[in-house]
């Protein structure tokens, strides 16, 4: 029976449950090999399904569009939270350094970075993409170790640190600029992780927190 027939809309994504768990994570796995070889741009649905060896309808019957089919396949098998709480497990006052560490580890491993560079990757080309990897990135680890250790303004210092680390892994690994591609990352740790701990929990310029506007407006009014 097809996919309509079953009741969907052609192009509608069907609820979980109606997909085998087997098929389903086939087609996830086909579609991350896939973003391996091929990057976020070149994934093609029909190459997906025939290397899961299913109907291309059957893909669309399971995850509705290819941005949302790629949107799971580019989740990452790793719980934020987690690696969160392992990076504030050590001294605050060198809280910046294993950030950087922690998230080179991941980007220059060659197990973690196909899938980790292809969801950065895929920012550029998909808001949708971005506001996930934003979500999962910035908010649930970023934003757990600001809460943790900053003194105050935690989202405005979690993403100052974030634009650093981005910045950072576009010309490490999406660039590849020669200078950052050969530092080690022994230099890197040292080197931006003094910037990392500075964006976390030294005093921000006032005017990045808003307070010398306020205190000009006092005397304003005064």
């Amino acid at each position: 029976m097809s996919p309509v027939e079953h009741g969907a809309q052609p192009g509608e994504e069907r609820p979980h449950r109606d997909a085998p768990p087997s098929t389903r994570q086939l087609i996830i796995e086909v579609a991350q090999r896939e973003i391996s070889e091929h990057g976020f741009n070149g994934v093609s649905l029909r190459r997906i399904a025939r290397g899961a060896d299913v109907d291309p309808s059957l893909v669309r019957h399971y995850f509705g569009s290819k941005q949302n089919l790629l949107a799971h396949a580019m989740q990452m098998d790793i719980d934020p939270h987690e690696v969160a709480a392992e990076v504030l497990r050590g001294s605050p006052g060198t809280v910046g350094r294993r950030v950087v560490a922690t998230l080179l580890g991941y980007w220059d491993d060659p197990k973690t970075a196909p899938m980790s560079l292809a969801q950065l990757s895929a920012t550029l080309n998909s808001a949708e993409v971005a506001q996930r990897t934003k979500d999962h990135f910035l908010l649930a680890f970023l934003g757990v170790i600001a809460d943790a250790v900053s003194p105050d303004h935690h989202q405005l210092r979690a993403e100052l640190a974030a634009s650093q680390l981005i910045g950072l892994v576009v010309n490490r690994h999406l660039v590849g600029d020669p200078v950052f591609a050969g530092c080690s990352q022994q230099d890197l740790v040292r080197i931006l992780g003094h910037t990392v701990q500075r964006y976390l929990t030294e005093p921000l310029p006032i005017e990045a927190t808003g307070r010398g506007q306020a205190k000009t407006l006092q005397g304003t009014l005064h």
